[in-house]
């Protein structure tokens, strides 16, 4: 090895793992758990960190007096809260931004597809995606001629993604009026909006519903935002 390779990687040692970066992965199953892992990992030494989960695509093989078909796409039985999901944790990893239900379609029950899934961070910052708790039942389908619209039963199912995790300044989301500092005004925000809220400011760890965990957010922030 010359001296330029040898620089070469002591400098790539020396900056060691990025503090983000973004994967796209495709999950697949028929009811089994499934696990995918980065190709990379990134720094596990941060205070805060976001994550940032979009799913691009959904499909299923569904059958029919025992016939399969497929792959079918159902991204219209997913609602856009559970297309787009953002959640933050604090540092250092080892983390996990906790486990996240999808029921689909949401006024079906049983539904037609659900699962739980969870993004965690392990010591050495790889970046580790968990879908679990698989069940796959059954859902009115136009299979075309000449069955028309029948009852299926959904055998197996993929989801494409894209997962992007970050190691953040030391953010201040207990802030909910942005003065700068947490205080009682922001208690007064959680209480007002208390319960089922989507996107709303006062749900700070950003699950829909707007309860004493995200009162507990506010106490452990208390005073002046970091600067």
């Amino acid at each position: 090895m010359d001296f330029i390779s040898i620089v070469l990687l002591s400098g790539s040692a020396l900056i060691g793992p990025p503090d983000q970066d973004m994967w796209t992965f495709a999950a697949t199953s028929s009811g089994e758990n499934f696990s995918w892992t980065s190709p990379n990992p990134i720094t596990a030494t941060g205070t805060d960190y976001e994550m940032l989960y979009t799913i691009t695509e959904a499909t299923v093989m569904v059958s029919y007096i025992g016939i399969e078909f497929g792959p079918n796409d159902v991204m219209d039985m997913i609602t856009e809260d559970l297309i787009n999901t953002w959640r933050s944790s604090t540092g250092p990893a080892p983390l996990d931004f906790g486990w996240i239900h999808i029921s689909a379609p949401a006024n079906q029950d049983p539904p037609a597809l659900s699962f739980d899934w969870r993004v965690e961070l392990d010591a050495k910052g790889n970046v580790i995606y968990r879908m679990e708790n698989l069940f796959f039942g059954q859902s009115e389908y136009d299979l075309g001629w000449p069955w028309g619209s029948v009852t299926v039963n959904l055998e197996s199912g993929t989801i494409v993604a894209e997962l992007g995790v970050a190691s953040v300044d030391t953010p201040c989301y207990a802030d909910i009026t942005q003065d700068g500092i947490v205080n009682v005004s922001d208690i007064l925000e959680v209480i007002s909006g208390w319960g089922y809220c989507l996107d709303c400011p006062a749900d700070i760890n950003q699950d829909d519903l707007i309860n004493v965990i995200d009162l507990l957010q506010i106490v452990s922030r208390w005073g002046p935002c970091p600067r």
